[in-house]
């Protein structure tokens, strides 16, 4: 190697898996190795760079991507990277070829201190070929790992991972150095555990399980109890005497809960109590049980907004005369000093207006033949129409699906974490989309399988009287859940009250029978039948 000035390198190390006589090839096995080298032949090492713990699969190594991002530089700080052997840089071979590509157009020459590939066109040969070699070693290791973890769990024992609650593990049998674990009952542990399915079996909800074991200085292994960990120990089978171990097949695939493994652990509930305290927090979730026991109480909660002049604020309610009265007031005139001049309106007469407004200008049997003409329309052409929409729909349910599914694998690959505010917004978005979608989907299948016998004026004008009864119930937050499904807005100034919503729930509600609005309010399904007898 002749050069007319001295070589400037940085040393890259990886913690390697493998062994080499016997023993792993430890960091400071590579850094001794690589720095006897440099010394030998006239390098000057300039910046070590150490990733310990890293898969060589993948660029998810911060110092190895610092390292490439360095060397490629502007500025040129050296004229060659240095490593114990090539699988140290990657295991796989598009990551080597794409990552020694950028190096050597950067003019930095890549150095196995352990590997000799000659020189010239051999040279690159031998390495694209090594690169491959690499590649296959680490997946046939992957799969081999694999292999002995699902063996491991059909023999019974734990292959790792966090803990329950209630459980430690204990070193069940020894083969050479391998050690094999399951997992015991922790008895201090199982009683706080067993007391939280007895107060989940007895109705408490999770805040109030929450609050008495904070209260009564329980912990969580030095950590406070809070609704996440209460709701994660509530839906661990574990407790019941059997926990599923999902390690990925061959393929890297993990398998449903239905294929995964079955595991014996110590039991400590029973499956009927863990099934009845699922069966009881199934019920309690907003998105499945009345509005009444998961909403407020005021009828225009989130709807009504301020309609003066440059004003766009909400209303909210405020009381008087001490307590017996309340208002919709102007949220910027109320809690921030605005100027708004829109007066407060007494809660019980604007809720009146908008009811009896929606009545008598959208549930009316002939405004809602109008609003809901192409339900009624049953012409060839809206058949063919609505064909040509359902595809639309099913096409964008696959793109949103798609858009999805890539967000999660970017978690998966740890580009991305679930707490990224850009995630969450975006699934959120997708998720609200996917839900709007599927249900314009049903609304459709089912315009498209019906006939007039089963959706015809008479139909709309019960469903009219029914949902205008929903309006008038005694529950107010019943009213208001069955008001938010097709009102979207209340708009209030003084001299003029706008209403405004879309069409697409009431279609939704007289086509399949239910509202689009997941989860509300699914607790009461006899409020439209639609569905013909012969």
């Amino acid at each position: 190697m002749t050069r007319l000035k001295p070589i400037r390198a940085y040393a890259y190390l990886r913690l390697s898996v493998d062994k080499e006589d016997g023993t792993p090839q430890s960091i400071q096995a590579q850094r001794s190795s690589i720095r006897d080298y440099a010394r030998k032949n006239g390098i000057t090492i300039i910046e070590e760079f150490a990733d310990a713990g890293f898969s060589g699969q993948n660029d998810r190594r911060p110092e190895f991507r610092r390292m490439v991002a360095q060397a490629t530089a502007d500025d040129h700080p050296v004229d060659a990277v240095l490593m114990f052997m090539l699988s140290r840089m990657a295991r796989s071979a598009r990551l080597f070829f794409e990552v020694t590509g950028k190096l050597e157009d950067a003019g930095v020459e890549i150095i196995s201190i352990t590997e000799n590939f000659g020189t010239g066109r051999g040279r690159r040969i031998g390495r694209a070929i090594t690169a491959v070699i690499n590649e296959e070693q680490a997946l046939d290791a992957a799969i081999l790992t694999r292999k002995s973890r699902r063996e491991n769990a059909r023999q019974g024992f734990y292959n790792g991972g966090p803990i329950p609650f209630g459980y430690e593990t204990y070193v069940a049998r020894t083969d050479g150095e391998k050690e094999r674990k399951k997992l015991a009952v922790v008895p201090a542990e199982a009683e706080i555990v067993k007391r939280i399915f007895g107060w989940a079996d007895s109705g408490r909800g999770g805040r109030w399980i929450v609050r008495a074991l904070n209260d009564a200085a329980y912990s969580l292994r030095g950590a406070r109890f809070t609704n996440g960990n209460i709701a994660g120990i509530l839906a661990n089978e574990a407790y019941t005497g059997t926990y599923h171990d999902r390690t990925a097949d061959d393929d890297g695939v993990r398998p449903d809960i239905e294929d995964a493994i079955p595991v014996a652990c110590p039991a400590i509930v029973s499956r009927e109590q863990f099934d009845r305290v699922a069966s009881n927090r199934a019920s309690r979730n907003p998105r499945a049980m009345a509005p009444h026991v998961a909403a407020g109480t005021t009828l225009l909660t989130g709807l009504a907004r301020c309609g003066g002049a440059g004003c766009t604020s909400g209303l909210t309610i405020a009381t008087g005369k001490g307590g017996r009265y309340a208002y919709y007031r102007c949220n910027d005139r109320l809690n921030r000093g605005g100027s708004c001049s829109t007066r407060p309106i007494r809660r019980e007469e604007l809720d009146g207006i908008v009811v009896d407004a929606i009545e008598r200008r959208v549930l009316a049997p002939q405004r809602l033949r109008e609003l809901l003409a192409g339900v009624l329309d049953l012409s060839a052409e809206r058949h063919v129409a609505r064909q040509a929409e359902l595809r639309h729909l099913r096409a964008e349910k696959t793109r949103t699906e798609t858009a999805m599914n890539k967000l999660l694998i970017l978690v998966e690959d740890e580009i991305m974490s679930p707490r990224d505010p850009v995630f969450a917004g975006r699934m959120a978005e997708n998720k609200a989309k996917l839900a709007s979608v599927s249900a314009r989907i049903d609304v459709v299948e089912v315009q498209l399988v019906r006939g007039a016998r089963q959706i015809d004026e008479h139909t709309v004008a019960k469903f009219g009287e029914l949902l205008s009864a929903k309006l008038r119930d005694s529950d107010p937050t019943l009213r208001a859940a069955y008001l938010k499904l097709f009102v979207a807005e209340v708009r209030v100034s003084d001299d003029l009250i706008e209403i405004a919503g879309p069409t697409a729930a009431l279609e939704a509600g007289v086509t399949t029978g239910m509202p689009v609005k997941a989860g509300l309010p699914n607790f009461d399904r006899e409020w439209c039948r639609l569905q013909a007898s012969n």
